[in-house]
């Protein structure tokens, strides 16, 4: 059984969100993972979009408990934000994917 990644829809999830609000809420930030992990896992593609949306977030997104929520997911998935993977490289390896 072939389990599809939600990478897509994460990021098409945040950058929806990004272009209404401005920026990303960390109950906006809690949906990004919920749709990766909605088939019980986060897949190392998925892992790269919630990488790159932490990475991106701004200064006005980065209250308390923003940091509180993406130390949290740090930790929890084991993420490596100064991986060098980055959602274009991942978008070029898989355009036959598509």
């Amino acid at each position: 059984m072939v389990i599809e990644s939600n990478w897509q829809k994460m990021k098409a999830h945040a950058f929806e969100v990004i272009s209404r609000d401005g920026g990303l809420s960390v109950e906006e930030l809690e949906k990004v993972v919920d749709i990766g992990c909605s088939d019980g896992e986060l897949d190392k593609y998925e892992k790269i979009v919630l990488i790159n949306i932490i990475s991106n977030l701004t200064r006005a997104d980065m209250n308390d408990a923003m940091w509180t929520k993406v130390e949290e997911l740090i930790e929890k998935f084991d993420l490596q934000l100064d991986s060098e993977a980055t959602i274009e490289q991942f978008d070029d390896d898989n355009e036959d994917n598509c």
